[in-house]
């Protein structure tokens, strides 16, 4: 790579991913023809060209570390319904944790990380109301749905955050934000109008959707970590690295109790209907 500028990061055992602001690749942290700048890294700043790089390459790593997804059941409103409990807890969850992770990097002398996350706290207040006016527009009683109803794949990212807000050095939460928003830009304008199509007519129960899509704010919230990631040293990038790939991992691996029949869904969903 010559005189380029070359970040890495050890995001899980056995996997380092490496980058420059042109491309990033996974080399072996063992392989005995590691370059010198793998165990010698620059301990700064690094440009936000390599740091897009690295932090994408670390959710595509753990993309390919779950394997091939089995192709998902068809979208049917009750499914959609059990999506929009997850999409609850998640967004739920954002408000509560980030104000905390503000406060200890407020303590921690952190100014700029607690400034990143007081911003988070801001930008996702309120997402959890648009689940529940989604589901309130499906014909269920919305609080009493999402109170009784934690889907596991949500239920083991949420617990993740909290552990990440709870560590020593918090830094983790800026990869589980990235992570979850990064992804988010993948569901563009088609995904949308998937959903769309498989909704009783005249019902708007995308809301909480369009705003975590392409169609919403997330690749704004995208640059601003990648700006965030960039000014940090070569540690807390790499934590942040690591946390993006094992939050991508348990995004990309729901347990298989996830996984219900639509006559499975239509009995846990039954006791919230309060239309038709």
């Amino acid at each position: 790579m010559g005189d380029a500028e070359v970040r890495w990061a050890r995001v899980a055992p056995g996997t380092l991913i490496v980058a420059t602001s042109e491309r990033a690749f996974l080399a072996s942290p063992d392989a005995a023809d590691q370059p010198s700048a793998f165990l010698d890294p620059d301990p700064g700043p690094a440009s936000l060209g390599a740091t897009a790089k690295l932090l994408d390459a670390a959710i595509g790593a753990a993309q390919r570390a779950a394997g091939p997804r089995q192709s998902p059941p068809a979208l049917t409103p009750l499914r959609w319904a059990y999506r929009l409990a997850g999409y609850y807890h998640t967004t739920h969850a954002t408000p509560r944790l980030m104000a905390e992770a503000e406060r200890r990097f407020a303590a921690q002398g952190r100014g700029g990380l607690a400034a990143w996350a007081g911003r988070k706290v801001r930008d996702e207040a309120g997402h959890d109301v648009l689940a529940l006016r989604d589901l309130a527009a499906l014909g269920y009683d919305a609080d009493a749905l999402v109170r009784a109803i934690v889907p596991p794949a949500p239920a083991a990212l949420v617990a993740y955050f909290e552990a990440l807000v709870g560590d020593d050095d918090p830094v983790g939460s800026v990869g589980y934000a990235y992570a979850l928003e990064r992804l988010a830009t993948t569901r563009d304008g088609r995904y949308l109008a998937r959903v769309r199509a498989v909704l009783p007519e005249g019902v708007d129960a995308t809301r909480c959707l369009r705003v975590h899509s392409a169609t919403g704010t997330d690749e704004g919230h995208v640059e601003d970590i990648i700006a965030v990631a960039a000014a940090l040293s070569h540690d807390e990038r790499e934590r942040i690295a690591a946390a993006a790939y094992r939050t991508t991992l348990l995004a990309a691996s729901p347990s298989a109790a996830a996984i219900l029949s639509e006559e499975e869904l239509s009995l846990l969903l039954a006791p919230f209907r309060i239309l038709g």
